[in-house]
């Protein structure tokens, strides 16, 4: 009876242990180390505060987050150099560039009317251009308007290069020409009209009426004017009073024939100038 007894629960047991074997076998997963392998990290982070306005950038435009690999790709550096270049951009373009674009008269080119925010007149087929005050009753006229619009010419009989605005060049040229062959008697003596010039000043000069800055622009600066011996003739001439003043003489015998007008009628009789 005893063996018996002991002889059965050897069995059980037995079959107990081997129960709980097969158990742990199906049903647990042994845990494994391997430092060979690659662990996966954490996605990177811009380190930044949110609220820092000094880093309110552009999109980085889908460029990679640079890690520092000698630190285990633990730790970020500081922002990459794409992210700063796209900073400055921004602050570049806001300071310099971000501006309308606008076709000026006769310029096939757009004006940055950020730095030429002034608009001057429509001075007849010359045009308007963008421009800026400078100093002294300066100014800057926008470039591209410049290079539409200004040419350079030589003046017969002074074979001097001036700049003039292109539509006025054949004006110019002409009014030369006759200077250049003409003469007038004076006192009884015919002289060539090339000897009545003594000075000749300013065709394209970018500038306020006699540089001040609360008069409207001079036509010079449209290169559509000239300054012939201008010391003595910022004044009025009387052709009756003074009919052998030199520039009554070149006034009735070269400009006024080239299609000129006179600045004499409001006291400049040393400027001509072309108006349409």
């Amino acid at each position: 009876m005893n063996k018996k007894f002991y002889l059965s629960l050897a069995i059980v047991l037995l079959i107990l242990s081997i129960s709980t074997v097969t158990f742990n076998s199906i049903y647990r997963t042994p845990k494994v180390t391997n430092t060979t392998e690659s662990q996966v990290e954490e996605p990177l982070t811009d380190p930044s505060p949110s609220n820092n306005s000094d880093d309110n950038l552009p999109p980085n435009d889908g460029q990679a987050v640079i890690a520092d690999a000698s630190k285990d790709n633990q730790q970020e550096v500081s922002k990459p150099a794409a992210v700063e270049a796209t900073k400055t951009n921004n602050t570049n373009k806001t300071n310099n560039t971000n501006y309308t674009s606008t076709p000026v008269s006769r310029s096939g080119q757009s004006t940055d009317t950020y730095k030429y925010p002034r608009v001057s007149k429509v001075n007849g087929i010359f045009g308007s251009f963008h421009y800026r005050d400078l100093s002294g009753g300066r100014i800057e006229v926008d470039p591209n308007w410049i290079a539409q619009n200004i040419v350079t010419i030589t003046l017969p009989g002074l074979n001097q290069k001036v700049q003039v605005n292109k539509a006025a060049a054949p004006n110019f040229i002409q009014a030369f020409n006759y200077i250049k062959n003409g003469t007038a008697v004076i006192n009884g003596r015919q002289v060539p009209l090339l000897s009545l010039i003594n000075t000749m000043d300013g065709t394209f000069v970018t500038r306020h009426v006699n540089w001040n800055p609360a008069k409207g622009l001079s036509n010079h600066s449209w290169g559509t004017a000239i300054d012939i011996n201008a010391d003595d003739h910022f004044r009025y001439v009387d052709p009756a009073g003074e009919p052998y003043d030199p520039n009554v003489i070149l006034w009735e015998k070269a400009f006024k024939p080239a299609g000129f007008s006179w600045g004499n009628r409001y006291s400049d009789s040393m400027h001509y100038e072309l108006i349409k």
